[in-house]
Order: structure tokens, then C-alpha cells, then sequence
């Protein structure tokens, strides 16, 4: 499979794009294809390697849309923005012809309309060739073409001149759309300051290589993901995070690419190139989450297909119907032009994607990371929300509470043995008890190791046979007594079929999760559900302590897929599971919205999840439903303004009381009216938990 990236040059209608994805995706080399309207971007999936792919892509689009232009992405070549000028012209042209009388009027007029409409009749032309008949241009030509007909030269022009002006603000409309996003994800600069020998030189990203040393200098973001070496400063996280309060670092700080430096020089150890920094991946995973689609937009998409046909098809009657039962023709034939004028879906066509695309980037702005706008769309649609218990709904950042040893065996025993057996582990458990603890461990000394995933290890370490693990696993070696750890956390011991003890863990509940349930309810939640590897008291601690509807314990990671697809067949409504995203993959990808918790820096939380929370804390998850359940009343309120205003239109039309001028509004005017409608939510996002 070969994906590959293109620019899309000089396209202006909304629906025209979604035409051409449609006719590209149908290609036999083409897996899938995606156009970013908004974004002027074509990603196209190919089956195997192509030669020469863009002759047959442009020939595509220049049909659909003439003039419009594919390059590979990054290239030089810039876009035509032609400022109508010639509208002004034709403005006081027709402003002429109202003043003066006779045939001088028709002239001017004519004139006005000529100057007014020449780029339109031209692209109308081009459609007519390649039979592209119920394109906009085209339809707008045969309506005023029509109005001309019937003496309406000042209704013809001002038509045109309208339309002309609403395509040129609506272009400037979405290139503000587009500032505004970007702008608020704008976290990376283009150079560093690179340190070489005694002087230090500023270069561009690209140039800079992992293990370089770098200069972050107070008041400057920091430019790539890497450890600090000297200096010690507080870094304002909040641009990738959303979590406002200052974090100290201090030599040995792991510091990411987007961090804002507060107020002194940081010498840094970069650890990633540019490509592979946390906000290049983050980024990018929100330019490409456009290409997973929500349910609406395509729903969109395919109505906006028949829309046109239909709205066609209504003109006609209207005229041919009251023609035929003796009604005047010419009247019957100005309010069918009205309906051919309305039947552009470019408002509908616009305003969805556009209104998911600020959704998405409004979450970014705030650390929540939606991989696509169906799994936006889908959250609200959440009855049922399933947590892991470790570094989810608790801290995760276990600490080592007690050590309980059997009779006659010292604790520097005990410790030295679970350090052994937990050295090259990953777990929770196991860092908790390295950082608590210190010992020997020689590789060369490890002659056979086996670890099973949520029960323990068993190693061979020079002449001593190693164990380490719940007190199910030991059981079932044959172990039957054990320290009594209550409903704690603990990992016991064995060496050489003795057995030691064990270690126990505190793990707090996650400050403000409580309410932050209690305000999940009101966004449709139903049923809050909790999947834990842990011991079964210390589950229903932590689930009475949060008040959570269920609880399952002690279970293995197939064993919570299990849990999970049990409650997905009882539960009226999509479920979404959270957790760490280390080791819930499974889980995550099986739930219908995978929710990570995972912080700064996890990723596996950003590969593995269809939403990331960078801060890991449950504010973050409240926003993110509060997010999704506003944007869904955007789309919806845009798609009610945009067909209500043509509806009415075509009403009143029929009525003989809305005229082309109307039309033309109810056409261009409505779709810059659902794009600043959805500009508005920018400007006051109201996603605060607390409002």
C-alpha cells in the first residue's frame, strides 16, 4: 500500500470537491481517496506503485471542476486568489443603467452583466464540454441567461456580481478558518540554536541531529523533544497539554517539542529528530483527522449528490406544470429560475466538515487529541464508559507501603530478590519497587527468564530459582500460606521453593475524579464500569471510593476483553473505554471510542487510541464529551439554517414572492452565514467543565 500526498490548486466548490474524491476513489489503481477541502489537500491510498499518477488525477479533477490544479504536496507552485476587481466595475456600470433610460439602460446594462459574468460563463462553458450539467457555474449561468430573457438585466447582474462577491469572501472565509486553527497550533518554531564546539549557530529544524546539543533561551519554544542537560526552569506545557500551571525541569527532565520555556537558558540533549518530535506526530495526527469521517458528513455527502439532480428536476416541473394548465409561461419561468439558483449544496457541504475541523482543533488547544471526526461525533453518543483501575482512575504512580516477611527472613532478602526478579520489567509494580529499592543484577548472571502478562515471573538467576508474583500464581506452584496483605496491592516472593513474603502499594485515586463522573452523567453517560488486573478489595475500594455502577477484579488482558464484550452486548449505545494505553491495546481498539489517559510523551497512548488525553487528568476527559456534544449542535444548527433559508426560499419563490435576489442570497449568502456561525465557536468556545 502507497500513500501519497497532493495540493489542490484553484478549487472553490465545496461540492465539486467531494465529486472528485468520489471519482478518484473509484480508480482501479486507488485503494482510497481523501480531499480535504478546507485544507486544499488530496491524500490517495494506492494499491501498488504508480507511474505518473497526476496526469490521470488532474484530467479528473479539470473535468469536475476546469482550472483546478493537483501538485505533489510541498511544492512551490501557489494558488490563484484573483481579487474580482471587475465587480466593482460592473457595480457602477449597473448603478448607471438604474439612473439613465431607454435603450442606453438595456445597454449599460448588458454591459454590467457581460463584465459581471465573464469568469462564470467561461468555467460554465468548460462544464458544458466535459458535461458536467449540474455544476453550480453552469446553473447559474442558465438562470440568469433566463432573467436576461425576460428583461431582468439589473436582477441578471446583480446576481452575478453577488455571487461572484460571496465566492470571493467565502474563500476568504475559510483561509480564516484555517489561520485561526492553525494559529492555535502553532507550537513549533523553525529553528534552534544549535551548540557546536564554543559558538552556537541558528539552523532550521531539519538539520539538527538526534544527540545534538541545543540552546532553549528564556521566553522561546522549545524546538524538539530531548533531555535537559543544563539549567534549571520552569516550562509552560499548556500549548500541547492545556494544563495551565508552570512544570520545573532540572537536568535529567524530559522536555518536548511545543514547550514554552520560562525564565532562564536551557542547554538540551535533542532525543528526536524533527520529523519524529511529539508535536510533529501530534500534529500530524490531527491534519490527517479529516479522513475519518463522522456518519453526518458522509451522509452529507451522499445527499448533496442527489440534492442538485432534485432541486434540478423541481425548476422544471415548476415551469413545465403550470405551462401546460394554461398558466402565463414568462411568470411560471422567473420563479423556476429561483430554483436553479438554490440548487448549489455548497452551505451543507462547507459548513460540516468545517465545523468538525474547528472542533478538532479546539480540542487540540486543550490537550485532547480526536483522531478523526467520527470519533468526535461518536462520543456523545456514549451510554456506557468502561475504565482500567491502574494509571487510569488512580495515580499509577505506585509507591511501596509495607514489607511483610515470613517467619525468619530478613527484609534485605525479600527486597534483593524482588529487585532481581522485577530488573528488567516494566510494570508498575516493578518501577515502584526499583525506585524504592537497589541491588545487583548482571545479565550474564540470568540463565533462563519466563514472565506472565498480569500473574508474575519465574527466573533462573545463577544457582537460585526465582519467583515473583500475585498469590494466585504462586498457588499455583503449590504455595498455600502467604502474608496476609489485606486489600492492598502486593507482589510475593520465592526463592529456591522457599517462600519470603511479599511487598504492598499504595495507588490514590486521581484528585477531582469523583465529580468529574458525576459530570459525565449529564452527558448521557449511563453506566460506568471498571476492568482491574488488581486484587478484588482493593477494586471495590477504589469503585465504592468513586461510586461506580460495576466492578470486575483480578482480571488477565484477554480476560478484560472479555468483560468488555460483554458489556458492549448489553448496553443500549456505544461504549468507550479509557485506559494507559500500555497495556489495554486490545481494549482500546475493540471499544467503539478508545479514550487514552495517557500523559506527554506516552507513545503508545497516542498510537494506540482514537482519543489522547495529554495531561491525564479527568478535567480533560469532561471537555472532551462537552466538546463533542457542542460541535454536534453546531452541525446540526448549520445544516437546519442552510436547508431552512433554501427551503423557505424556494417557498416563497413558488409563491411569486422571492425573486433572484433572494435566491442568490438564500445560495451564497447562507453559506458564508454557516461558515462565520461555525468562526463564532472560536471565538467563544464555552468548553469549560464548569460552565
Amino acid at each position: 500500500m502507497i500513500i501519497e500526498e497532493y495540493d489542490v490548486k484553484n478549487l472553490d466548490c465545496a461540492s465539486c470537491s467531494a465529486k472528485i474524491e468520489t471519482e478518484i476513489g473509484k480508480l482501479p489503481e486507488v485503494n482510497n481517496a481523501h480531499l480535504d477541502f478546507i485544507n486544499k489537500r488530496l491524500i490517495v491510498q494506492y494499491n501498488d506503485k504508480v507511474e505518473m499518477p497526476l496526469e490521470r488525477l488532474n484530467a479528473i479533477a479539470g473535468k469536475i471542476e476546469p482550472g483546478v490544479l493537483l501538485t505533489p504536496s510541498g511544492s512551490n507552485e501557489s494558488d490563484k486568489e484573483a481579487k474580482p476587481w471587475f465587480v466593482v466595475i460592473a457595480v457602477l456600470i449597473l448603478c448607471v443603467s438604474m439612473f439613465i433610460g431607454g435603450k442606453a439602460s438595456v445597454a449599460f446594462g448588458f454591459l454590467a452583466y457581460a463584465i459581471a459574468s465573464h469568469r462564470i460563463i467561461r468555467t460554465a462553458f468548460k462544464e458544458l464540454i466535459s458535461r458536467q450539467l449540474f455544476a453550480e457555474h453552469f446553473l447559474m449561468t442558465i438562470a440568469t441567461f433566463g432573467a436576461l430573457y425576460l428583461g431582468e438585466y439589473t436582477e441578471a447582474t446583480a446576481v452575478m456580481i453577488l455571487f461572484e462577491a460571496g465566492q470571493y469572501l467565502e474563500g476568504k472565509a475559510i483561509n480564516r478558518s484555517r489561520g485561526m486553527v492553525k494559529a492555535m497550533l502553532s507550537l513549533k518554531p523553525e529553528y534552534a540554536h544549535l551548540k557546536v564546539t564554543s559558538e552556537v549557530k541558528e539552523v532550521k529544524l531539519s538539520e539538527v541531529k538526534k544527540g545534538a546539543s541545543i540552546l532553549v533561551y528564556a521566553g522561546e519554544r522549545i524546538p524538539l523533544d530531548g533531555v535537559v542537560t543544563k539549567g534549571e526552569s520552569t516550562v509552560d506545557t499548556s500549548s500541547l497539554s492545556g494544563e495551565a500551571e508552570p512544570v520545573l525541569v532540572i537536568p535529567g527532565s524530559h522536555v518536548y517539542a511545543g514547550f514554552m520555556n520560562g525564565n532562564a537558558v536551557l542547554e538540551m540533549e535533542v532525543s528526536s529528530n524533527e520529523a519524529e518530535s511529539m508535536i510533529s506526530r501530534i500534529l500530524t495526527l490531527i491534519e490527517n483527522a479529516s479522513a475519518k469521517k463522522s456518519i453526518t458528513e458522509k451522509f452529507i455527502t451522499r445527499f448533496a449528490r442527489y440534492y442538485t439532480p432534485a432541486v434540478v428536476g423541481a425548476a422544471v416541473l415548476v415551469y413545465l406544470i403550470p405551462l401546460l394548465l394554461g398558466f402565463p409561461g414568462a411568470v411560471w419561468f422567473k420563479r423556476a429560475l429561483v430554483f436553479l439558483i438554490v440548487s448549489c449544496p455548497c452551505a451543507l457541504v462547507i459548513s460540516i466538515p468545517l465545523s468538525y475541523y474547528i472542533g478538532i482543533g479546539l480540542a487540540a488547544k486543550r490537550g485532547i487529541i480526536f483522531k478523526g471526526s467520527t470519533y468526535l461525533d461518536v462520543l456523545r453518543k456514549v451510554h456506557a464508559l468502561v475504565f482500567d483501575k491502574t494509571g487510569t482512575l488512580t495515580t499509577g504512580e505506585l509507591r511501596v507501603s509495607r514489607l511483610l516477611t515470613a517467619e525468619g527472613i530478613r527484609n534485605e532478602e525479600l527486597s534483593g530478590v524482588l529487585y532481581t526478579c522485577e530488573y528488567t520489567s516494566s510494570h508498575p509494580f516493578a518501577k515502584a519497587i526499583k525506585t524504592s529499592y537497589s541491588g545487583e543484577f548482571n545479565p550474564a548472571d540470568l540463565q533462563a527468564y519466563s514472565e506472565y502478562p498480569g500473574k508474575g515471573v519465574l527466573l533462573q538467576y545463577k544457582n537460585d530459582r526465582l519467583i515473583a508474583g500475585s498469590e494466585a500464581f504462586l498457588r499455583s506452584f503449590g504455595f498455600i500460606s502467604f502474608a496476609n496483605a489485606g486489600n492492598q496491592s502486593a507482589v510475593h516472593a520465592v526463592k529456591n521453593d522457599i517462600y519470603l513474603g511479599c511487598i504492598t502499594f499504595d495507588d490514590e485515586v486521581k484528585p477531582r475524579f469523583k465529580e468529574s463522573l458525576t459530570l459525565l452523567r449529564h452527558y448521557g453517560v449511563k453506566h460506568i464500569s471498571m476492568l482491574s488486573g488488581d486484587r478484588q478489595q482493593k477494586a471495590e475500594q477504589v469503585a465504592n471510593e468513586l461510586g461506580l455502577d460495576s466492578f470486575y477484579a483480578g482480571l488477565l488482558p484477554e480476560q478484560k476483553l472479555e468483560k468488555l464484550e460483554e458489556i458492549i452486548a448489553r448496553t443500549d449505545g456505544k461504549v468507550a473505554y479509557c485506559g494507559d494505553g500500555l497495556n489495554d491495546a486490545p481494549v482500546l481498539a475493540r471499544a467503539d471510542v478508545g479514550i487514552a489517559m495517557g500523559k506527554i510523551g506516552s507513545q503508545a497512548s497516542i498510537e494506540s487510541a482514537d482519543v489522547v488525553l495529554l495531561n491525564d487528568r479527568p478535567e480533560q476527559l469532561v471537555s472532551a464529551f462537552l466538546i463533542s456534544h457542542k460541535i454536534n449542535r453546531l452541525v446540526w444548527q448549520n445544516i437546519c439554517i442552510a436547508l431552512g433559508v433554501k427551503v423557505l426560499v424556494m417557498s416563497t419563490g413558488l409563491a411569486g414572492i422571492s425573486g433572484l435576489w433572494e435566491a442568490i442570497i438564500a445560495d451564497v449568502g447562507v453559506t458564508l452565514l454557516v461558515i462565520f456561525h461555525s468562526l463564532r465557536i472560536m471565538n467563544n468556545p464555552g468548553t469549560s467543565i464548569h460552565k
